[in-house]
């Protein structure tokens, strides 16, 4: 998966291979405060070398858009292999343009070269295309691999359903909608279903 320029067109993205950034800066001009100013935000003393500020990207795999990314910040370090997000939402679309699911999170690292992303910090991702409604996973953090299209965690993680159902277990694989799950060591309790003490 790619980051792409931004287009107005559903489908096919343009043919660059350029990483472009849209940012929307308030309050850069105009101010008496030198460089450096005390009241700067803390992000400006990340030690990044580039501070991005209301980014949107198109994600994109063979010309076809699969997601788009929202993020408060962005902070590149040295060779800008690695952006790091802050305050993010990332929307996964298959094939057709439908809506797989919405991931967000606080944080998050993405690796430039393979696409993957690690995100941490009130993790959620919700899952649009389950039968009976939409599901919500809640991890403390996940990782996405753009080679498999598929999200893991080997931490805790609490996954509820729109029947009421809860499930909580330790280590979990899934694909951004959540049809294909495959989990280690949970339980599952069931609303309304009276468990034998």
């Amino acid at each position: 998966m790619r980051l792409r320029h931004r287009s107005p067109r559903h489908g096919r993205l343009p043919a660059p291979r350029v990483l472009l950034v849209v940012v929307a800066a308030s309050g850069c001009f105009g101010s008496d405060e030198p460089a450096g100013a005390a009241n700067e935000p803390s992000v400006f003393a990340s030690g990044a070398d580039q501070v991005m500020l209301e980014i949107e990207h198109y994600l994109s795999r063979d010309g076809i858009r699969r997601g788009i990314l929202h993020a408060d910040t962005a902070l590149t370090f040295d060779d800008a292999s690695r952006i790091e997000l802050r305050r993010l939402e990332l929307r996964f679309f298959d094939e057709a343009g439908a809506d797989l699911g919405v991931l967000s999170a606080r944080s998050g690292d993405y690796l430039l070269a393979a696409g993957d992303m690690t995100v941490h910090g009130d993790v959620s991702l919700n899952g649009r295309l389950q039968s009976s409604g939409p599901s919500t996973l809640e991890a403390d953090s996940l990782a996405y691999d753009a080679e498999t299209d598929e999200l893991a965690t080997d931490g805790p993680w609490t996954l509820t359903h729109a029947d009421g159902t809860v499930e909580r277990g330790e280590g979990l694989v899934t694909d951004p909608a959540m049809r294909n799950i495959r989990r280690r060591d949970w339980t599952v309790t069931t609303p309304d279903v009276e468990v034998p003490q």
